[in-house]
């Protein structure tokens, strides 16, 4: 039996909120709804959650917040449905994580539609990386340089970090960014203002903790996927460094 997509629908209007997870569960879909954006942050499970539906106007922390909060986390799909229609929001909802962007007043057929035209992409991406552990470890068996057996890969447009013989993990969006600046510094280190920029951000004591944050969460990932340390130093005075052989794959960026 094929497991249905989950589908999390954050969305404070509580008549609106059950009309879309009772549609969408008759629509053969898995349903968990949720009135705020700190209620997903509490239930959020990434291998078992596929799309979330994310309105932007929520009660404490915003559904702009909440999509960078996802996409810092996970690979799941985003689609906002929000009142908010200028084109401003809608480039903010985007630039946020969103993979599609809807107004409210979309008919039901519409928000389903999107929804799986957003699941595909996320299904065609996750199949990218299980492609890409078959043709790694085919790789590995056939003849390859010493060197490049014990280096890290990292596939950009893939969003795949190869360890040395090791299975591929596949990064967040903000885990791309940081790991693409460190590699293409080719064993120098890169300031912590340098990492912020490059993923948008402005120096402030809250997005320097917030990075801190990035690498260890990350660094935790992959050893617990690949049971490898992942060589990132931290050099507190100045920022961090990829200590290990690498290989950026700039076809594809």
């Amino acid at each position: 039996m094929i497991d249905k997509p989950h589908i999390a629908v954050v969305e404070d209007e509580h008549s609106l909120r059950k009309d879309l997870a009772e549609y969408l569960q008759a629509r053969g879909f898995a349903v968990q709804d949720y009135a705020s954006a700190e209620a997903l942050y509490q239930a959020f499970a990434p291998p078992s959650c596929d799309l979330v539906l994310l309105d932007i106007g929520l009660p404490g922390q915003s559904g702009l917040q909440a999509a960078r909060w996802v996409r810092d986390r996970s690979s799941a799909g985003i689609v906002m449905l929000t009142a908010f229609r200028e084109p401003a929001d809608q480039v903010a909802g985007l630039q946020a994580g969103a993979d599609a962007y809807l107004i409210k007043n979309a008919p039901l057929e519409v928000i389903e539609a999107t929804c799986r035209s957003v699941l595909r992409r996320v299904a065609a991406n996750r199949q990218l990386g299980i492609d890409a552990q078959a043709q790694h470890t085919h790789s590995a068996r056939a003849h390859t340089p010493a060197v490049e057996e014990s280096a890290w890969q990292l596939q950009p447009k893939r969003w795949l970090l190869i360890p040395p013989k090791g299975e591929p993990v596949v990064l967040t969006y903000k885990e791309l960014i940081f790991l693409s600046e460190l590699m293409q510094a080719q064993g120098r280190t890169v300031s912590r203002l340098a990492l912020l920029k490059a993923m948008g951000k402005t120096e402030t004591l809250s997005n320097l903790r917030n990075l801190e944050n990035y690498a260890s969460r990350l660094r935790r990932k992959v050893l617990s996927q690949t049971g490898l340390e992942l060589p990132v130093r931290t050099s507190y005075s100045q920022g961090y460094t990829f200590a290990a052989p690498m290989g950026l794959k700039e076809e594809e960026v």
